[in-house]
């Protein structure tokens, strides 16, 4: 059963699929200020989502909100990985990577040791070729961070490439 009127977050939605966008109103700041947080997530390996306020949107008038009230969203339970790695005890620095590495050929590295919540592969920019031989992964069950440190630090890739993870 879906939500009910009264428990649906969203006042109203505009689609238009021939620009491929779409234009979202929620009921209260909250939820909107929490949505935030699906900006920049690749849904399906079909493109990245942006979200953004509208161009109007003043921060100055809006109203001052605590930021442990907002709504929290594991996107991890959807199958989607954030690019996003926040800083905390659960963030983990793997250095030593092959420059030529994708995403993909990193994250399949990764998930080997856990569910994935959020990746990033640091890159010069979005739409370069070769990353900067590291990255940050959080994964959705805190207790696979230290086993995944202890298998990926000094894992050989080859090439004369060493991992390094630690927690960052």
């Amino acid at each position: 059963p879906g939500a009910s009127a009264i428990d649906d977050p969203i006042l109203n939605v505009y689609i238009n699929e021939e620009r491929r966008f779409a234009f979202i109103e929620f009921k209260t700041m909250e939820m909107t200020s929490a949505c935030m947080a699906f900006d920049d997530i690749n849904v399906l390996g079909r493109g990245k989502v942006k979200v953004k306020r509208p161009n109007d949107y003043n921060p100055a008038l809006a109203p001052d909100m605590n930021p442990n009230a907002l709504p929290r969203f594991d996107l991890s339970k959807l199958g989607i990985v954030s690019s996003s790695v926040p800083d905390g005890p659960d963030k983990v620095f793997i250095g030593g990577l092959h420059y030529h590495l994708t995403d993909d050929q990193v994250l399949e590295l990764l998930s080997a040791f856990g569910q994935v919540k959020a990746f990033n592969l640091v890159k010069t920019d979005p739409s370069a070729t070769t990353n900067k031989g590291y990255a940050f992964v959080q994964y959705a069950d805190s207790n696979v961070t230290p086993i995944a440190i202890m298998g990926l630090n000094g894992m050989d890739l080859g090439g004369g490439k060493t991992i390094s993870a630690k927690g960052a």
